[in-house]
């Protein structure tokens, strides 16, 4: 899901952080975030961004989406 909603202006590839996408992070630099938690992904996911296009997704899929971002985390 992350390749179809995601890909188009985000790098979502493990350990990619700085191939250019246009300005949108990519998921590795997110996920590297010492502040992102769940909680904080889902917020985001839910309030609108004027750089961002409204995401409409199931709960299933924010869950998804989450799990697969703080998947990518690196571990010390």
């Amino acid at each position: 899901m992350a390749a179809t909603v995601c890909g188009e202006c985000h790098v979502i590839e493990k350990g990619v952080r700085d191939r250019d996408s246009g300005g949108a992070p990519s998921f590795q630099s997110v996920a590297d975030n010492p502040a992102m938690t769940a909680l904080a992904l889902r917020v985001f996911l839910r309030t609108p961004h004027d750089d961002m296009p409204d995401l409409i997704l199931s709960d299933a899929e924010t869950d998804d989406l989450i799990a697969y971002i703080l998947g990518l985390k690196r571990r010390p």
